[in-house]
């Protein structure tokens, strides 16, 4: 039996000083910011590329508007809702069943580099287990995925967010709510210049920070 899938990117508008701020503090809140807006397009495009419904999950500092008018019509939309990221996650998934999708795979919006396959492993493999997370080589995790009817809204609270504890407490969470998970690959996210250095070397992408090269 086909599921319907959702894939949510969530997305801030890319607004210099707001997006990738220590990256740019290496290189200037500019050109971070185009960079940024960069890796949103990039990570879109593979999202379509999956066939799975594509749903931006917008940050309200800005109208929805705004993201349409730069992303353009052809994505489903939804507002961030929380006081933290955890909430804003949570409330995602909720969005997202609430709008009839069976999995939901939730995951951030500055991985370029993130495999179409990566994608088609997490909706296949939510089949199986409970929660599907892909790691973070930094101590967090950059997707999150689960079916309907495993939804463990509990893995979200109480958590250090921007520490490298993220995964090791989540993990724990899930072992103590007897929720079996599955580790997709671990993939480096581009915080820093240096991240964005090792991608390129590792993935053959490139990505100028030079606003006149973009």
């Amino acid at each position: 039996m086909h599921r319907r899938t959702a894939i949510i990117v969530m997305v801030k508008y890319p607004q210099a000083g707001s997006v990738k701020t220590r990256l740019g503090r290496q290189i200037g809140m500019e050109k971070a910011a185009v960079l940024f807006r960069g890796f949103v397009r990039t990570m879109l495009a593979t999202c379509r590329s999956t066939g799975f419904d594509t749903v931006i999950s917008c940050h309200p500092d800005h109208p929805v508007s705004d993201y349409r008018e730069w992303l353009g019509s052809g994505f489903d939309f939804m507002v961030q809702k929380g006081l933290n990221l955890g909430h804003k996650m949570r409330d995602a998934f909720e969005q997202g069943f609430a709008r009839g999708f069976d999995r939901v795979i939730l995951t951030g919006s500055d991985l370029p580099h993130l495999p179409a396959a990566t994608l088609d492993e997490a909706a296949k493999s939510v089949e199986t287990c409970d929660v599907v997370i892909g790691p973070a080589l930094d101590g967090g995790y950059y997707l999150v995925a689960m079916k309907q009817d495993r939804f463990f809204p509990e893995m979200f609270d109480d958590i250090p967010w921007s520490t490298p504890d993220v995964l090791n407490i989540t993990l724990k969470k899930l072992a103590e709510g007897r929720r079996k998970p599955f580790l997709l690959t671990a993939i480096r996210d581009i915080d820093t210049l240096e991240d964005l250095t090792a991608v390129s070397a590792e993935t053959g992408l490139f990505f100028s920070h030079r606003t006149d090269e973009i």
